[in-house]
Formats: structure tokens, C-alpha cells, sequence
């Protein structure tokens, strides 16, 4: 059961860091925001064609291997708070999730309907919105990603000491 555990929790922190990784880019590096309103625009077109057919499986994925952590370390949560921290990762997760599809997916929506080449006066006047809408939602966004990385960073550290109090298994 050791190493199952191992594994598992190693599997959970590689794809919730990869998931932090993708928002520290873009602090790192804010490239988008030298574009201007329209340029961004046909960026987040093109970024989201790639991303909205990726992001549903690594979302998937990740459900699957929080659920499978949930199940190793289910008879463990009285001596370690590794489960605790799991299910509160799981959470934010959720509610990732939830605030992406009811705010983030309709703009993006919109945004693969546009034919730049043919925008009404009307659509270009509302790029500008979008764009703060977006960035403010990755900025929401940004939070459950940090809390996450650091919630899970912590809990390979806790291990060792949970092997000693269950034993090795």
C-alpha cells in the first residue's frame, strides 16, 4: 500500500503543478499584454481552440486520480492530514471547474464565433470587455491555482511520517 500511495500522491502533485505551471506562465511571462485589443483577441481564439480540446481530459484525469488518492488514503485521515488536504484540493478543483464553465467557456464560446475579418462595429466595442472579463477571470482563476500548488506541495513532506505511524503495508 506504500508505494500505491506513493505514486498516487506523486501523480496528483505532477498534474496539479503542471495545472499551477500554465498560470505561472502568465505571470512570468505577460506577454499577451502587449498586444493590443484585437491581436488578443485572435490569440485567445487560437489558445482556446488548443486548450478547449485538452483541458477536458486533463480535467478528467485529474478527477480520476484525486479519486483514486481519496480511496489509498481513505483509512489513513485519523494519522495524517494528507486526505484533509486531498479533499480541500479536490474542492478548489470543483469550484475551478464550476466558475470556469459558468464564466470563462460562454466567452470563450463567443469568442470562436468571431470572423475577424468581418467584425461589426458593435463586436469590436465589446473585445475590449472581453478582454478585461478574461483577464479578471484568470485572476480568480490564479487563486485556486496557487492554492492548490501549495496545499499539495506540502503533502509529500507529510508522508514519511505517516508511513511510521501506519506502517509499511
Amino acid at each position: 500500500m506504500t508505494l500505491l500511495r506513493k505514486i498516487a500522491l506523486y501523480l496528483l502533485v505532477l498534474l496539479t503543478t503542471g495545472y499551477a505551471a500554465l498560470g505561472f506562465f502568465f505571470v512570468m511571462c505577460p506577454f499577451e499584454q502587449h498586444f493590443d485589443t484585437l491581436t488578443f483577441i485572435k490569440y485567445w481564439q487560437t489558445v482556446d481552440g488548443y486548450m478547449g480540446k485538452r483541458m477536458p481530459i486533463y480535467g478528467m484525469t485529474w478527477l480520476v486520480v484525486f479519486a483514486i488518492n481519496i480511496v489509498v488514503f481513505a483509512k489513513t485521515w485519523r494519522k495524517s492530514p494528507i486526505l484533509w488536504i486531498i479533499l480541500l484540493c479536490l474542492v478548489l478543483v470543483i469550484a475551478d471547474m464550476v466558475f470556469t464553465v459558468k464564466e470563462q467557456i460562454p466567452l470563450n464560446q463567443y469568442i470562436q464565433t468571431l470572423d475577424f475579418d468581418n467584425l461589426s462595429p458593435e463586436q469590436s466595442v465589446k473585445l475590449q470587455g472581453l478582454r478585461e472579463q478574461i483577464n479578471s477571470n484568470f485572476g480568480v482563476r490564479d487563486y485556486f491555482q496557487w492554492a492548490m500548488f501549495f496545499l499539495m506541495s506540502v503533502t509529500p513532506y507529510l508522508l514519511p511520517k505517516l508511513e511510521e505511524r501506519v506502517g509499511k503495508r
